[in-house]
């Protein structure tokens, strides 16, 4: 019986390997500049990361912060948005990098792909240092401080198993 299916060379293969991994690449940076390139949606990550700030907004206001407390939270809120924008400009800068390295024939994909995890691990030493700043906020809040932010907490996660921020279908 005759194999219906055309035989490819191994440089074809590899370019289609080195486009789809461009292409992963693409779509990974897009997604970590927050989705500025998306359109209007409930769901784009921007639309979703400005609705989490006007909940942590929320959250400030009903703790009523001492002086201490209050520069805690603006350290920490500070140091998040600097990050943010220092990992969307890294990602997207690498991204062109990653782009122009696969245009060019015989490119390894093993050092792109090195590229793309070693600025994936320094992203989460940064989320990890990010999280350890809001947790001092946390840990200098007194008792009745400390229980209002866990019933936020709560609330926002059992808001994402029903479904979303606005409940099931909607958000």
């Amino acid at each position: 019986m005759k194999n219906s299916f055309p035989k490819f060379s191994p440089r074809i293969i590899v370019a289609a390997v080195a486009i789809s991994l461009g292409l992963a690449a693409s779509a990974f940076a897009v997604s970590q500049r927050g989705g500025e390139h998306c359109g209007p949606g409930a769901g784009m990550p921007g639309q979703r990361m400005e609705h989490g700030m006007k909940e942590m907004s929320r959250l400030h206001n009903e703790l009523k912060l001492d002086a201490k407390q209050e520069a805690l939270w603006k350290d920490a809120e500070q140091a998040g948005k600097d990050n943010m924008a220092s990992m969307r400009e890294r990602f997207s800068k690498q991204r062109e990098e990653n782009l122009s390295l696969l245009k060019q024939p015989g490119a390894d994909l093993r050092a792109v792909l090195k590229r793309m995890d070693e600025l994936k691990a320094e992203g989460k030493k940064q989320h990890e240092a990010n999280r350890d700043r809001w947790l001092t906020v946390y840990d200098s809040l007194n008792a009745e401080q400390k229980e209002k932010a866990r019933l936020f907490f709560l609330g926002k996660l059992e808001r994402m198993e029903r479904g979303g921020p606005r409940g099931p279908g909607r958000g």
